[in-house]
């Protein structure tokens, strides 16, 4: 079976805005772009191969599950996704944690 698309919406990225800043803090705390360039990938490749084997069922929210994976930059990250009806992986919701959280 090949790959799924992963598509990341609007509510992922504004939420990403609202986490971590546009610029990296003078303390090497990192930006969102820093995120995006070396958390993401990953998390997008584990999705893309296997949804169903590398998330979770989010109990109290049908059809939604979540992946939890330990970040490059960050802690940890949560990552919500959907199957969508064309059977690509939208990502919709994102949490992280910093290593002063």
């Amino acid at each position: 079976m090949p790959d799924r698309l992963v598509r990341f919406t609007q509510h992922f990225f504004d939420r990403l805005d609202e986490l971590l800043p546009s610029s990296r803090g003078v303390d090497g705390s990192p930006s969102a772009t820093d995120f995006l360039l070396y958390d993401l990938p990953r998390i997008r490749d584990l999705l893309a191969v296997d949804l169903e084997a590398t998330t979770l069922a989010v109990e109290e929210v049908p059809g939604v599950r979540v992946l939890i994976a330990a970040g490059v930059l960050v802690r940890s990250v949560a990552v919500y996704a959907v199957l969508a009806d064309d059977g690509a992986v939208d990502v919709i919701y994102l949490s992280i944690a910093l290593d002063e959280d």
